[in-house]
């Protein structure tokens, strides 16, 4: 998420810049106090969120929003002010909400999540995987990737859910097959599923998702866009799409669950 405040009370939007960082620790938060100079972000980096002042010497929040929509038309506006008798002319300007000072946490968490423009994440992974509710992977292009065998789809998931750390044949036995005891058929059944969830993955341009190490399988989560991950690291929109259910339809998962129940 990309992000600015203005103020000519450069402490307020200094605040506002810090409570940003720590909503969303990975985007992009800068603070004005010169009009000039927010209006060149603005225009450069295309915001989300604009967090205005409507109080300012030089120009009015309320004529700054007018601007920067002309420079960023998707950005959201968000007014910030002292007094309450400023509401009705922010909602007439058709901002996307309005903070009383001082800002805080739970007032910035509650505008970002009824924003009139939704912000679209960016996507970085080879693939998008969905783990609150039931457990669920697509391309690059959204379409639902089909597993040639469902426990490939499992295996898949377990090794998210250790979010990357490589899973010995014991470990993933165990979980796939527990209640048989690991032999070497049990083994070679499981490089079969494996080998056919490397297979899966190459089809959709997303082989080095798989890692391989000695006798241990993994997954690299930096080609990974995922809820599930994206919550461990205190994304706000991943954290509002948690409802109490994660990969509902594997039993293992229970204790990570409870784990997130707890947080």
């Amino acid at each position: 998420m990309i992000t600015f405040s203005i103020d000519d009370q450069p402490n307020v939007a200094e605040e506002i810049t810090k409570i940003m960082g720590e909503i969303d620790p990975s985007g992009t938060h800068k603070p004005f106090s010169d009009i000039k100079e927010a209006l060149a972000f603005a225009d450069e980096a295309k915001p989300d969120v604009a967090w205005l002042d409507i109080e300012m010497p030089e120009m009015s929040g309320l004529e700054m929003a007018m601007e920067v929509k002309k420079l960023s038309p998707n950005t959201n506006i968000v007014f910030v002010t002292g007094h309450e008798k400023f509401a009705y002319q922010a909602f007439q300007s058709h901002a996307s909400g309005f903070v009383l000072k001082p800002a805080t946490k739970e007032a910035l968490e509650r505008e970002l999540d009824n924003l009139r423009t939704p912000i679209v994440a960016e996507r970085k992974g080879l693939i998008r995987v969905q783990c609150f509710g039931n457990f669920e992977v697509f391309d690059k292009d959204d379409h639902p990737i089909k597993f040639k065998r469902s426990k490939s789809k499992e295996i898949l998931a377990y090794m998210i859910d250790r979010r990357g750390a490589l899973c010995s044949i014991g470990e993933l036995c165990g979980v796939l097959f527990e209640d048989r005891d690991e032999d070497r058929a049990l083994k070679k059944q499981l490089r079969v599923f494996l080998s056919s969830l490397r297979d899966d993955l190459a089809k959709v341009g997303a082989a080095n998702v798989f890692v391989k190490g000695w006798n241990a399988y993994g997954v690299d989560c930096s080609l990974i866009d995922c809820d599930y991950l994206s919550y461990l690291q205190g994304d706000t929109h991943a954290v509002n799409s948690f409802m109490g259910e994660y990969m509902i339809q594997f039993s293992w998962a229970e204790m990570t669950l409870g784990e997130l129940i707890m947080k």
